[in-house]
């Protein structure tokens, strides 16, 4: 039996329990994940998201060892204890968790006036698009060299931008300001 069958015959209530004091590990047959931030950006921010929307865990399980470049296949995720797995996505469940919580405390800045009068918000349409286009300096053939670099090399280089831009402001106002005698 797959882990996902065996997922579906648990009830709601014994999978709260589970997910509330269940065991977590980022060890899975063998390999340690020490962090989803060691993930490529487009396994992490779009294989992931889906593949947890849709509930497909084994193919989950599967599409992480790819993008460790871990040669699995799928009869061997077959082989793997669903308890293992499940203390796997429960691992992961954390590890998102806290990415969040990274991005929201790092990431998130509120532009200034005259960026939100010009309309600033209309841009939150493209979401994390607007992240990878502004990476790939613009240019859309750059998208995909950036999808696959690693989460945590995006993270430290929004960042390291989202700081500069926090300096620059503060200098610009600095040297605007009138020098007192």
């Amino acid at each position: 039996m797959g882990f996902n069958t065996a997922l579906a015959r648990l009830s709601e209530e014994s999978f709260q329990f589970l997910l509330k004091n269940g065991k977590r590990s980022s060890m899975l047959d063998g390999h340690d994940f020490e962090s989803l931030t060691l993930c490529s950006w487009k396994f992490l921010k779009e294989t992931l998201p889906e593949l947890i929307k849709i509930g497909n865990f084994e193919k989950l399980v599967l599409e992480i060892f790819r993008d460790r470049g871990i040669n699995i296949f799928s009869c061997d995720v077959d082989r793997i204890e669903p308890n293992d797995i499940l203390h796997f996505i429960f691992w992961i469940k954390d590890e998102l968790e806290a990415i969040n919580k990274l991005e929201a405390d790092n990431l998130n800045s509120e532009p200034d006036a005259d960026l939100n009068a010009a309309g600033i918000h209309e841009m939150n349409v493209f979401g994390d698009l607007n992240t990878i286009d502004q990476l790939a300096g613009g240019d859309i053939l750059k998208w995909e060299a950036i999808k696959q670099l690693r989460y945590h090399q995006v993270f430290d280089k929004q960042l390291k931008s989202i700081i500069e831009n926090r300096i620059e402001k503060k200098y610009a106002k600095a040297k605007s300001k009138p020098k007192q005698k």
